[in-house]
């Protein structure tokens, strides 16, 4: 399938817009084997240039341009609803919070995610039926940790664009970075970000097939 029109320039990103890092090294192997998907790393785009990621020991703030310095090419994923201008700020807020608390990054909740997503689809209805009976409550989206792809599922709930009654399904730890992709909640495929060409971009890629935001949507 030809990368043809999916080759983004960094002027293109905006706020909301989430990124998956085609994983490389150690790390991103092992990460690889246990979610089955080779993209190992997920960030949210705090603003048009600068994104907030959960690794390297703490929650923090990085350039865009430094993300994609790192990988040899990154997915971007774009909501067409959730983002207006009330979501980008109790986005940023919600940051900003978790940043100045200095969270820290659960690098063991990367590794056990596959045995919680088991036991939560087992007992999903269970949960869901609890919730409206008054007997349990969603998960708290304010943490002392996060692993990357929880800390972008919290932040579609904590704007607000996840009802707490959705939040029960939408349990954000037990997302990996690929699952973001597969899940037109937190938004729909827009191309790819490569410091190299697109050469880098394997034929095989599991998002290269996907129909991209400008097909569906008529805009970038």
């Amino acid at each position: 399938m030809s990368t043809e029109g999916k080759i983004l320039d960094l002027g293109q990103l905006k706020a909301g817009d989430v990124l998956l890092c085609y994983g490389e090294g150690k790390i991103g192997d092992k990460i690889a084997k246990h979610t089955g998907s080779d993209y190992s790393h997920a960030v949210i785009c705090y603003s048009a240039t600068e994104a907030v990621e959960s690794g390297g020991g703490l929650v923090q703030k990085v350039a865009i341009s430094d993300i994609v310095a790192d990988y040899s090419h990154v997915a971007v994923f774009r909501s067409p609803v959730a983002w207006s201008p009330q979501h980008v700020t109790a986005m940023n807020i919600f940051l900003d919070n978790v940043i100045a608390a200095k969270c820290k990054y659960n690098i063991v909740g990367v590794f056990t995610f596959v045995r919680r997503k088991e036991n939560h689809e087992l007992t999903l209805p269970q949960q869901i039926e609890a919730y409206f009976a008054g007997e349990l409550k969603p998960d708290s989206f304010s943490k002392d940790a996060y692993f990357c792809s929880e800390l972008v599922a919290d932040c579609f709930a904590a704007t607000g664009f996840l009802h707490p009654s959705a939040s029960v399904v939408f349990k954000s730890d037990t997302y990996a970075p690929g699952d973001l992709g597969k899940d037109p909640t937190f938004g729909t495929f827009v191309g790819y970000l490569t410091l190299g060409d697109a050469s880098q971009i394997p034929e095989d890629d599991e998002f290269i097939d996907n129909p991209t935001f400008g097909e569906a949507f008529g805009e970038q």
